[in-house]
């Protein structure tokens, strides 16, 4: 594991604009309540999450994995009888978040990790999380959660994730895709 630095700008913007959470340098960790206020389409929601994340990132992702402390999100995904903890952007019981898939991290995080656009993206995911509680319905349309779906929307919105998806499927299949076969593929998904 990496480890992120933070610079004493993004330790005085968590001081200033998120006073609940608290970077211990000894252990590069940021843990707390991170607490919100966001509208989308004219809906307002304010909500408050117990979170911890240590500030490193793997080989196949740019960013720190983030767990919510308390099980609210957990709970809320046993209330509503959710057929998996994925449904409510959970990647296990344990409380880490689904925050992004990783193949699209370089489109939401151009320049690397950088604190202030993270914070601000686990903000809308927890505006996701509290509108979908309080509303029993999505904000906005969810990414996939399947491999799979996930690298076919990718294709759909940017052609280059098409090697991807292609070495995606040949090793899901174990065998080369022919050319011919490949675009067999993206003409039956409406990718070409």
């Amino acid at each position: 594991m990496e480890q992120i630095r933070l610079s004493k700008e993004d330790i005085n913007f968590l001081e200033e604009k998120y006073p609940g959470l608290t970077y211990t340098e000894t252990d590069n960790k940021i843990k707390g309540v991170l607490s919100f206020y966001r509208s989308y389409n004219e809906k307002p929601v304010k909500g408050k999450y117990s979170i911890e994340f240590k500030l490193e990132y793997s080989s196949n992702s740019i960013l720190p994995k983030v767990r919510e402390t308390e099980g609210k999100i957990l709970n809320i995904a046993i209330r509503k009888k959710l057929p998996s903890v994925a449904d409510i952007h959970l990647n296990n019981l344990n409380g880490e978040l689904c925050l992004i898939f990783p193949i699209k991290e370089k489109m939401f995080y151009p320049n690397g990790f950088e604190l202030k656009r993270f914070l601000n993206h686990l903000e809308e995911h927890f505006y996701w999380v509290t509108y979908f509680d309080r509303y029993d319905k999505k904000p906005w349309k969810d990414e996939p959660h399947n491999k799979e779906e996930a690298l076919i929307k990718a294709v759909k919105e940017n052609k280059l994730y098409r090697k991807d998806l292609q070495a995606y499927l040949e090793a899901k299949g174990k065998r080369k895709y022919s050319r011919q076969e490949f675009r067999r593929f993206l003409k039956a998904n409406k990718l070409l």
